[in-house]
């Protein structure tokens, strides 16, 4: 069974419905918003639905994905009228979803193996022709500074991660703790690293002709150093 399939619960997914300020949502589909795609959009994984309840305050048509029934139970709740769907991204075209643009948001890219990782950007290039992948483990962003251990609080839970690279097998895998005070989570997260240059050839390698390439929602290009690469894809 993969890690992601049991990691998020609502210890989990309370503290990062915590950690997100309204601003940075706000920030993130400003820069979607600009691309100019059309009004349907795909937003996998949804997580709690932070980006997709914002897109359709906007006008935005969704369907939203997610594998944690907790997180679209939450998501549900809040915008019972939007397109929830619950499920694995590992069988994304089993969905049978087509949209305007599609989103792969909140660092959740390189959860699958290579090849599902392959077999992912290529499901999402089949269901939209523009596609933005916001990825916080790029090795030009990961590796320059890699913390061992990052302690916070947010959403009433306290969160510790410990983080060790696997340079042979070029995986990030974080020890995390979440505590309320009455229960306690403690899991294993895993994340395949690429370079921009090897996101870039998987992405035209699953039919995408153009990738750009920037550092942040604010445009400014990627560089080493980075805190995180949003790659914009077109077909």
């Amino acid at each position: 069974m993969q890690w992601y399939t049991s990691f998020f619960t609502d210890l989990a997914n309370g503290f990062w419905r915590g950690a997100v300020q309204p601003s940075q949502t706000s920030a993130e589909i400003d820069f979607v918003a600009g691309l100019g795609a059309g009004p349907r959009v795909l937003d996998a994984p949804c997580g709690s639905g932070r980006h997709s309840i914002e897109l359709a305050r906007r006008g935005f048509k969704i369907t939203g994905i997610d594998i944690s029934d907790e997180a679209i139970a939450h998501a549900r709740a809040l915008a019972p009228d939007l397109d929830w769907r619950q499920g694995d991204l590992a069988s994304l075209g089993s969905f049978g979803v087509t949209a305007d643009l599609a989103l792969c948001m909140g660092n959740s890219f390189g959860y699958l193996d290579h090849a599902g990782s392959q077999r992912l950007l290529r499901d999402l290039a089949e269901a939209a022709p523009v596609l933005v992948v916001d990825y916080g483990c790029a090795a030009e962003a990961l590796l320059p500074s890699l913390p061992g251990e990052i302690r916070m609080s947010a959403g009433g839970v306290d969160m510790v991660a410990v983080n060790t690279y696997d340079v042979a097998t070029a995986r990030l895998l974080i020890d995390f703790t979440f505590s309320d005070g009455e229960r306690t989570q403690r899991s294993t997260c895993v994340q395949h690293v690429y370079t921009a240059g090897e996101l870039t050839r998987m992405l035209q390698d699953a039919g995408f002709g153009s990738v750009s390439l920037f550092g942040d929602v604010d445009g400014s290009a990627f560089r080493v150093g980075s805190h995180r690469l949003l790659a914009v894809a077109r077909r």
